[in-house]
Protein backbone atom coordinates (compact mmCIF):
# COMPACT_ATOMS: atom_id res chain seq x y z
CA UNK A 1 0.00 0.00 0.00
CA UNK A 2 2.65 2.16 0.81
CA UNK A 3 4.64 1.66 -1.92
CA UNK A 4 1.51 2.74 -4.11
CA UNK A 5 0.63 6.13 -2.45
CA UNK A 6 4.24 7.10 -3.03
CA UNK A 7 4.10 6.12 -6.55
CA UNK A 8 0.89 8.16 -6.86
CA UNK A 9 2.69 11.14 -5.42
CA UNK A 10 5.55 10.73 -7.25
CA UNK A 11 3.15 10.34 -10.45
CA UNK A 12 1.47 14.15 -9.73
CA UNK A 13 4.94 15.46 -8.40
CA UNK A 14 5.92 14.78 -11.84
CA UNK A 15 2.68 16.03 -13.53
CA UNK A 16 3.02 19.19 -11.81
CA UNK A 17 6.35 19.97 -12.74
CA UNK A 18 5.42 19.18 -16.70
CA UNK A 19 2.78 21.45 -16.02
CA UNK A 20 4.76 24.32 -14.80
CA UNK A 21 7.13 23.65 -17.43
CA UNK A 22 4.37 23.87 -20.15
CA UNK A 23 2.95 27.17 -18.69
CA UNK A 24 7.08 28.77 -19.09
CA UNK A 25 6.28 29.14 -22.56
CA UNK A 26 3.00 29.88 -22.76
CA UNK A 27 2.29 33.87 -23.69
CA UNK A 28 -0.84 35.49 -22.16
CA UNK A 29 -2.87 37.42 -25.14
CA UNK A 30 -5.34 39.82 -24.29
CA UNK A 31 -8.47 40.39 -27.08
CA UNK A 32 -10.54 43.38 -27.77
CA UNK A 33 -14.44 41.99 -28.72
CA UNK A 34 -17.54 44.15 -30.00
CA UNK A 35 -20.77 42.30 -28.90
CA UNK A 36 -23.78 43.89 -30.67
CA UNK A 37 -26.09 43.82 -27.57
CA UNK A 38 -29.01 44.20 -29.46
CA UNK A 39 -28.97 40.83 -30.91
CA UNK A 40 -28.39 39.04 -27.63
CA UNK A 41 -30.88 36.88 -25.48
CA UNK A 42 -32.17 38.17 -21.83
CA UNK A 43 -30.36 35.22 -20.61
CA UNK A 44 -26.95 36.46 -22.69
CA UNK A 45 -27.49 39.77 -21.55
CA UNK A 46 -28.17 38.90 -17.88
CA UNK A 47 -25.04 36.90 -18.48
CA UNK A 48 -22.93 39.65 -19.70
CA UNK A 49 -23.80 41.98 -17.34
CA UNK A 50 -22.81 39.30 -14.44
CA UNK A 51 -19.63 38.50 -15.65
CA UNK A 52 -18.98 42.67 -16.43
CA UNK A 53 -20.25 43.02 -12.42
CA UNK A 54 -18.08 40.41 -11.25
CA UNK A 55 -15.03 41.96 -12.81
CA UNK A 56 -15.76 45.48 -11.13
CA UNK A 57 -15.77 43.76 -7.87
CA UNK A 58 -12.11 41.74 -8.55
CA UNK A 59 -10.81 45.01 -9.51
CA UNK A 60 -12.03 47.00 -6.63
CA UNK A 61 -11.28 44.27 -4.44
CA UNK A 62 -7.74 43.93 -5.82
CA UNK A 63 -6.59 47.84 -6.09
CA UNK A 64 -8.02 48.76 -2.64
CA UNK A 65 -5.06 46.96 -0.61
CA UNK A 66 -2.75 46.37 -4.04
CA UNK A 67 0.32 45.58 -1.97
CA UNK A 68 -0.83 42.69 0.11
CA UNK A 69 -3.90 41.21 -2.62
CA UNK A 70 -1.98 41.74 -6.50
CA UNK A 71 -0.09 38.05 -5.79
CA UNK A 72 -0.56 34.57 -7.43
CA UNK A 73 -3.44 33.52 -5.20
CA UNK A 74 -5.85 36.41 -7.05
CA UNK A 75 -6.88 34.09 -9.95
CA UNK A 76 -8.07 31.80 -7.59
CA UNK A 77 -9.99 33.68 -5.89
CA UNK A 78 -13.66 32.26 -5.22
CA UNK A 79 -15.11 34.98 -3.04
CA UNK A 80 -14.69 38.66 -2.42
CA UNK A 81 -16.01 41.96 -0.10
CA UNK A 82 -17.84 43.71 -1.59
CA UNK A 83 -19.55 47.14 -0.93
CA UNK A 84 -23.09 46.13 -2.61
CA UNK A 85 -25.32 49.26 -3.64
CA UNK A 86 -28.36 47.94 -5.38
CA UNK A 87 -28.34 48.81 -9.28
CA UNK A 88 -30.78 47.80 -11.93
CA UNK A 89 -28.64 44.36 -11.86
CA UNK A 90 -29.37 44.00 -8.42
CA UNK A 91 -29.83 40.85 -5.96
CA UNK A 92 -26.36 39.61 -6.08
CA UNK A 93 -23.71 38.32 -3.23
CA UNK A 94 -19.77 38.86 -3.46
CA UNK A 95 -19.70 35.69 -4.76
CA UNK A 96 -17.76 35.35 -7.96
CA UNK A 97 -18.72 32.70 -10.86
CA UNK A 98 -16.93 29.40 -10.80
Amino acid sequence: MTTTVLDKKQKIKESLKRTKEKRKNQIPKVYQLKISYSNLNKGQKHWLERVFLEAKWLYNYTIADIQNRLNSKTEKLKQVEVNYTPTKVGGFSGSLLS
